[in-house]
C-alpha cells in the first residue's frame, strides 16, 4: 500500500503508517491530536519578529497539549556562555535576563543546555537537587512553587541553542510521554526561534555600527566646531588686551609721563595710578583665569565653579544671589583632567547664559554623584529659555558638543512648571573610556563663552 493510504475505520477516514514486517496499521488519534496542535504552534509562530513575542504566542497551544501553570524559554548567546529567558504567563525575576544575560554556568537546567543530559523530568523541583547548586539562580523555582518540571533542549544547525521549560504547581504531574511531546514542540519552535534571535542580534550589530559612525562624525564635526569657537575666542581676547587692557596701560604710561615732566605726584595722582594698575591686573588676570582654569587645576571642580560664579554675579544690576551645593564627596576631581575641564566649560557656560541672558534673581548650582555617576545641575528662576536647538551654534551648540566629546548626558530645559527659570543637567560616568577622555583633550583649551 502506498505511503499516505487511508482506510475507512467506520468512523471516517483514518491515515495509515508502517507497522512492523512491512504492515500497515491505522495511525492512533492521539496523533492526530498531536499534528493538529503542532499545526497551531506553526501557525501561532508566523508573523512574529521578537522570540520573545513569538514564543509567548506559542505557549496556549502548547498548553493544549502538556498543561502548565508556567513555560519559560531558555536562550543561549552566540558562544553558548551567556543565556537570556522569555516567559510565558506570569513573570519571574528570570525575565530580567532577557535584557541582561547572564552566564550558562549559573542556570539550574545548565546540564540540559550543555548537553550533558538529554532531558529533565522532574516530580518536584523544589527537591530535586538537580536544579540546585551554589550559584544557581534558582530563586523562582521556589518564589514560584514550580515543582512538576519538563526540561527539553532546542536544537538548530546541529548544536543546542536553548532549552524549553513547562512547570505546574502540583506534585508528579508529568511523564515520560510528556517528554517526548514537549521534545516535539521543542524541536518544531527551534529553528524559527534561532532565525529570529539571529535576525535581531543582526539588527543590534547593524545599529552598533550605525552609532560608532554617527559618534565618529559627531566628534569630528564636534572638534572643528570648537577649534572654530576657540580661534574666535582668541580674537576676541585679543580685542579685549588691545582695547582694554592695553589701552589702560598705555593712559598709566602717559600719567606716568606727565608726572614726571612735572618733578612732582601728590598721593591722590598716585593712588588712582595704583587704582587703575590693580584694575588692569584684575582683567588681566581673569583672561589668563579663562584661558586656563588654575582654581580647578589647584581646588577641583567644586572651587573652581563657585569662584566663576562668584565672579560671573559680581557685578550684576539687580544683584544676583548664588548658592553652590556638593553632595558628591569629590566625585569630579577623580575624572580625567581633560574630562574634568570639559565639564567646568559646560556648567561655566550655563552659569554666563543665566547672568548674560536670564535676568534671574538667583542661580543654584548642585555637584551630586553615585558610584557610577557625576551630576551637575545648574538652576536659575530667570526669564526661561524657550525651546533649545542642540544642533545651535554658539554657547548651547558648543555644551553639547563638550557633552558629546565627553560621553555626557547634556539637558536643558525649564526649571519648572509654575517657576520658570532654566535648569541645566550634566551627568557623565565616572569611568569614562580612554577614547573620550583623549577627545575631550584639545590643544590651547579656552572658553567659549558665546551668546545664547
Amino acid at each position: 500500500m502506498a505511503t499516505g493510504a487511508v482506510v475507512d475505520s467506520g468512523a471516517g477516514m483514518r491515515p495509515l503508517f508502517p507497522g512492523t514486517g512491512g504492515s500497515w496499521k491505522p495511525m492512533p488519534e492521539v496523533s492526530l491530536v498531536l499534528i493538529d496542535r503542532l499545526l497551531a504552534i506553526s501557525r501561532a509562530l508566523a508573523g512574529h519578529i521578537d522570540p520573545g513575542t513569538a514564543f509567548r504566542a506559542t505557549a496556549i497551544e502548547i498548553g493544549s497539549l502538556i498543561p502548565h501553570d508556567h513555560m519559560d524559554l531558555a536562550v543561549l548567546s552566540h558562544d553558548g556562555r551567556r543565556h537570556a529567558c522569555y516567559e510565558a504567563g506570569f513573570h519571574t525575576s528570570w525575565s530580567e535576563l532577557a535584557q541582561h544575560p547572564l552566564p550558562t554556568e549559573v542556570s539550574p537546567i545548565r546540564s540540559v543546555l550543555w548537553g550533558e543530559v538529554p532531558y529533565l523530568l522532574a516530580d518536584d523541583a523544589l527537591r530535586d537537587e538537580r536544579f540546585h547548586f551554589a550559584t544557581a539562580i534558582d530563586g523562582p523555582i521556589f518564589a514560584a512553587r514550580l515543582r512538576s518540571r519538563i526540561v527539553v533542549p532546542l536544537r538548530a544547525r546541529g548544536g543546542i541553542i536553548g532549552a524549553l521549560n513547562i512547570s505546574r504547581h502540583e506534585v508528579d504531574c508529568y511523564t515520560l510521554a510528556d517528554v517526548a511531546v514537549a521534545q516535539q514542540c521543542a524541536d518544531l519552535i527551534a529553528p524559527y526561534i534561532f532565525a529570529l534571535i539571529q535576525t535581531e542580534e543582526a539588527r543590534r550589530a547593524m545599529l552598533a555600527e550605525s552609532e560608532a559612525r554617527n559618534r565618529v562624525e559627531l566628534l569630528r564635526v564636534g572638534a572643528s566646531q570648537l577649534t572654530e569657537g576657540m580661534e574666535r575666542e582668541r580674537r576676541r581676547m585679543a580685542m579685549d588686551l588691545h582695547d582694554q587692557t592695553l589701552a589702560d596701560l598705555a593712559r598709566i604710561a602717559r600719567q606716568l609721563s606727565a608726572l614726571r615732566g612735572l618733578g612732582v605726584a601728590r598721593a591722590a595722582q598716585l593712588a588712582d595710578l595704583e587704582q587703575e594698575v590693580a584694575g588692569c591686573l584684575t582683567e588681566l588676570r581673569h583672561i589668563v583665569d579663562d584661558m586656563r582654569p588654575s582654581v580647578l587645576e589647584l581646588f577641583g571642580l567644586r572651587d573652581a565653579v563657585e569662584a566663576h560664579l562668584n565672579r560671573s554675579v559680581a557685578r550684576a544690576k539687580p544683584p544676583i544671589a548664588v548658592h553652590i551645593a556638593d553632595t558628591s564627596d569629590g566625585g569630579a576631581d577623580s575624572l580625567a583632567e581633560p574630562v574634568r575641564t570639559a565639564l567646568y566649560r559646560i556648567v561655566q557656560e550655563a552659569i554666563n547664559n543665566a547672568v548674560r541672558h536670564a535676568a534671574p534673581r538667583r542661580i543654584d548650582v548642585l555637584l551630586a554623584s553615585t558610584a557610577s555617576v557625576l551630576r551637575v545641575v545648574v538652576t536659575d528662576d530667570g526669564q526661561g529659555c524657550g525651546t533649545v536647538d542642540p544642533a545651535a551654534h554658539g554657547g548651547i551648540g558648543h555644551m553639547h558638543t563638550r557633552a558629546a566629546l565627553i560621553g555626557a548626558r547634556l539637558r536643558i530645559g525649564q526649571a519648572g512648571r509654575k517657576s520658570g527659570g532654566t535648569r541645566v543637567v550634566v551627568e557623565i560616568d565616572r569611568q569614562p573610556s580612554r577614547e573620550l577622555a583623549a577627545a575631550a583633550t584639545m590643544p590651547g583649551e579656552f572658553a567659549v563663552s558665546e551668546a545664547m
